[in-house]
């Protein structure tokens, strides 16, 4: 396994944590990770070197930047909406929003995958600001980061001096997702 497979690998395996620790309080919010996971999942098989799940790993990729992000800004910005608390809900959710990301995405509109992703990151900031939740933040402030680096495309020099832009995006996203989970946990309860 190479360095980019190792960092699916993190991702993938913090997405399920997340998924089994706090998904079932809030469905949506596992179905939103659980999406992240399964497109880590098939990086991990890619990037070890099996070209036959180049196909895969991009559609969960493309369906994860379409669907999960905008579920997860709007499970942790209103806990309370269908979305968040039914799985049913959740699902149809990933259908149509799902499929219209997609569609607009191949049909040419390719920068819809990347403009969906980033008013979501806003929109989780601005959430995690108005609760002050530190760890919410400090996840919202990795998943804006990670963004950052995978607009800006590949750097000549690695990030840190350690990881290349893919490997950088994977664990900005697996740092977010843990704090934002924890943090979604809290939001959802009301403050005594």
């Amino acid at each position: 396994m190479n360095g980019d497979a190792w960092s699916d690998a993190v991702l993938a395996a913090v997405c399920f944590f997340v998924v089994i620790r706090y998904g079932r309080a809030l469905p949506g919010l596992a179905i939103a990770v659980g999406l992240i996971g399964i497109a880590a999942t098939f990086g991990i098989l890619r990037f070890s070197g099996w070209d036959t799940f180049l196909g895969p790993h991009r559609f969960t990729s493309l369906l994860a930047a379409c669907t999960a992000f905008p579920l997860l800004a709007l499970v942790l910005r209103w806990p309370e909406v269908p979305c968040a608390v039914r799985t049913s809900a959740a699902v149809r959710f990933t259908l149509i929003v799902g499929g219209l990301g997609i569609a607009l995405s191949i049909s040419g509109m390719s920068l819809w995958s990347l403009l969906l992703p980033g008013a979501s990151a806003i929109l989780i900031t601005w959430t995690m600001i108005q609760h002050r939740k530190s760890v919410g933040i400090a996840g919202a402030a990795a998943l804006l980061a990670g963004f950052a680096v995978a607009a800006a495309g590949k750097a000549a020099e690695g990030y840190l001096g350690v990881f290349n832009h893919t490997q950088f995006l994977h664990y900005c996203l697996a740092v977010a997702l843990f704090c934002l989970g924890h943090a979604a946990q809290h939001v959802s309860k009301p403050e005594a």
